[in-house]
């Protein structure tokens, strides 16, 4: 009797240290494997470049006065004069070498009174499309001295001059984007490292998709007069890029 407890004994005490070895490694194994899983993940990263355009732009509209724009009928030799004024303008356009002219139209206006349609006034098209350097602001300048001197007094045809804008050459743009992308791989792989430290893993920089650079229109402008003589203010303008980094740690 006292045989058999002392095999019962036995067999229960081998039995707990056979549970508890089942735990102890089912644990142990379980830790060991979260530890060596691969922690795969991407982030976005944006940075900009603040830069000042190096050029100028401006688009001036030759268009009817109300003379023009309420007369139904203009007769030949009112005709001959405004299109002689048109083709001076874009003759002073084409030698400022910095604007080019649009092809001018003069076209009837109409209104409507019982249905019928009738003739109420003539309408001027025609457009200067300006792009210069900074340099070249005199030759601007000049334009439009040259344009109000052409029209003054002109009964048919008057000038709207918009603000003249900022804007960017190609190659200051294509330089802004270089560096953009060189700050971008730098903080990528700079993130990298930090994510090594605060992990406590291996952690390394598998791939880097970058998105279209992006350069929103914050010009400061300055509003044209007749009489031109301001330097447009300048301020600066942003250039951002965005791409996705892919990491892998473990």
């Amino acid at each position: 009797m006292l045989n058999l407890l002392f095999k019962s004994l036995f067999a229960l005490v081998v039995l707990i240290i056979f549970i508890a070895g089942v735990v102890f490694d089912a644990k142990f194994l379980s830790q060991d494997q979260f530890s060596d899983k691969e922690l795969k993940f991407s982030r976005v990263i944006q940075e900009s470049v603040d830069f000042i355009p190096d050029r100028f732009s401006s688009h001036i509209t030759l268009e009817s006065t109300n003379t023009l724009r309420t007369s139904a009928q203009i007769t030949p030799e009112q005709l001959n004069q405004i299109t002689t004024t048109l083709d001076k303008a874009l003759s002073l356009a084409k030698d400022s070498q910095i604007c080019k002219g649009s092809t001018y139209s003069i076209s009837p206006s109409y209104s409507y009174n019982d249905g019928a349609r009738i003739i109420s006034g003539q309408l001027v098209n025609f457009d200067i499309r300006c792009e210069f350097n900074k340099a070249d602001i005199n030759k601007y300048e000049t334009l439009i001295t040259s344009l109000n001197s052409l029209i003054a007094g002109n009964e048919f045809i008057t000038m709207s001059l918009p603000a003249l804008a900022q804007s960017s050459s190609s190659a200051i743009i294509a330089q802004n984007s270089e560096l953009l992308h060189s700050k971008i791989l730098k903080s990528a792989m700079a993130k990298a490292t930090i994510y090594s430290k605060e992990l406590g893993k291996n952690c390394v920089l598998n791939s880097v998709e970058f998105g279209t650079t992006n350069y929103p229109a914050d010009y400061a402008n300055i509003k044209a007069t007749a009489a031109f003589t301001a330097t447009p203010i300048e301020s600066k303008k942003s250039q951002n890029l965005l791409a996705t980094a892919s990491y892998s740690c473990k």
